[in-house]
């Protein structure tokens, strides 16, 4: 730790990259194991000790999915807003910048409170470490988590949406005990963590169910659904879920939700595609399930909440010369089957250049196969990061699919390749993974990333 106690930006940015892990591609590893991940739970629980329980001093809503729940948290996070409450947000990960992960009213912390944050939660940490070594270290997550919700306590936050991180059960942010839980679609991903099924994958989620809370729940799968209502009946927590309590219906551009709170109808979204309706949704029952909590919002606010909201890199809409350009960070087949029904609905007479960035864990045939419908070409290309596949691999995941690619070896460039390729009046999608949208929009000159903190820079995951 830097002697001065005048900390840089880049000087906390290394102290939490020195404790990162997987390659430097995760914040923490979630391949340790159930035990790690307890004493990981253990070990947030008694930083956040050593900072005075900053999580006790507001109103919480914690959302889980696999699917959907950043856009969630950013719905909630406005109409609450909009209420007039001062609203912290914690998500992850970050499209360009690591301070966007710890927001107060939608503006991420600046830097020079981000390094004096770093600094006291490092100390809480090394003190920790030196007096219960048997609990291990603190990892860069469980440390951003103590983080946020600290900088949420001295900010003096009414509220604040506490978006998980991985799972849900062994998240380092189930040291929370919120006011109302939320759990967005589910998908099959992180199989090798959180289960093989859609019914394991639910369990885990559902962990961040506590006694007596209640939870909003989106539309699931039926298998899924039952292990959801299993865990809130074990502990007590009502439950409202889409297509049975709540429900919505229409457009993004116009839409009504119905619900315990009644009906509103003429809704605006301000984040493009039908499927934000249910995103939405799923925030309006979570703001009516804090308003039985003591955080009521009227009507008024959730109009306008709703129609604020903004969350870059979800099915964002640009025009870049002739070109109309499409930014969108799915990375699972089923997030990739919403992006097909967005870009059919929005373009139905044009098929895409796609440029395709994804993970290396992600099964990029099943990808492709689900935008074939509306793709031309596809360039094959790798973010920065050691998790990302190369556009090599990428490449043979679109043959395997059926389908060429040419393959570029930088996001910028294939977005050069794809837009002379689209010509004019074309369309153009960026998607695989939020890392390929971050660069896809630096490139793009929407937004400047941190500075590297070595030579192989910061990861965004």
């Amino acid at each position: 730790m830097p002697s001065s106690n005048h900390w840089s930006y880049r000087d906390a940015l290394r102290a939490i990259w020195d404790r990162s892990g997987y390659d430097r591609g995760y914040v923490s590893n979630p391949f340790w194991g159930d035990d790690a991940a307890k004493r990981g739970l253990q070990r947030t629980s008694a930083l956040l000790d050593r900072l005075g329980r900053p999580q006790d001093r507001y109103g919480i809503l914690h959302v889980a999915g696999s699917k959907g729940k950043g856009s969630a948290c950013a719905f909630a996070a406005s109409i609450l807003h909009a209420a007039g409450y001062r609203v912290g947000r914690s998500t992850s990960p970050h499209l360009h910048t690591f301070r966007e992960r710890i927001a107060i009213d939608d503006q991420p912390i600046d830097e020079p409170a981000f390094a004096a944050l770093t600094r006291r939660a490092l100390h809480a940490a090394e003190a920790l470490e030196r007096d219960t070594p048997d609990l291990g270290e603190v990892t860069a997550f469980e440390l951003t988590t103590a983080m946020a919700l600290d900088h949420m306590a001295a900010a003096r936050c009414d509220i604040a949406v506490v978006e998980v991180g991985l799972g849900g059960t062994l998240d380092a942010t189930n040291v929370v005990t919120p006011l109302v839980a939320a759990i967005a679609a589910l998908d099959l991903e992180h199989t090798a963590v959180l289960g093989e099924t859609l019914a394991e994958i639910a369990a885990n989620k559902a962990g961040i169910i506590k006694w007596g809370r209640p939870v909003a729940v989106a539309s699931l799968p039926a298998e899924a659904m039952a292990v959801v209502e299993s865990v809130a009946r074990e502990r007590g927590s009502t439950l409202i879920a889409a297509g049975r309590e709540w429900r919505v219906n229409g457009t993004w551009r116009r839409f009504t939700a119905e619900g315990p709170w009644g009906t509103f109808e003429d809704l605006e979204s301000g984040l493009a595609g039908d499927y934000q309706m249910e995103n939405a949704g799923l925030a309006i029952s979570a703001a009516w399930l804090l308003g039985t909590a003591g955080y009521p919002t009227p009507e008024t606010a959730v109009r306008s909440g709703l129609a604020a909201t903004r969350w870059p890199g979800r099915f964002e809409r640009l025009r870049a010369g002739a070109s109309e350009v499409v930014l969108d960070g799915a990375h699972t087949p089923a997030s990739a089957r919403a992006l097909r029904a967005a870009v059919a609905a929005e373009y139905p007479d044009r098929r895409a250049v796609v440029v395709l960035g994804a993970m290396a864990d992600k099964d990029v045939e099943a990808i492709v196969r689900v935008l074939a419908p509306v793709t031309r070409d596809i360039v094959a290309t790798a973010a920065r990061g050691p998790r990302a596949a190369s556009p090599e691999a990428i490449s043979e995941g679109v043959a395997r699919a059926g389908l060429l690619a040419v393959t570029s070896p930088s996001v910028a460039q294939a977005l050069h390749d794809a837009l002379s390729a689209a010509g004019s009046e074309g369309l153009v999608v960026v998607t695989g993974s939020l890392a390929t949208v971050a660069e896809a929009r630096e490139a793009l000159k929407l937004a400047r990333p941190d500075l590297p903190v070595d030579h192989e820079g910061w990861s965004r995951s």
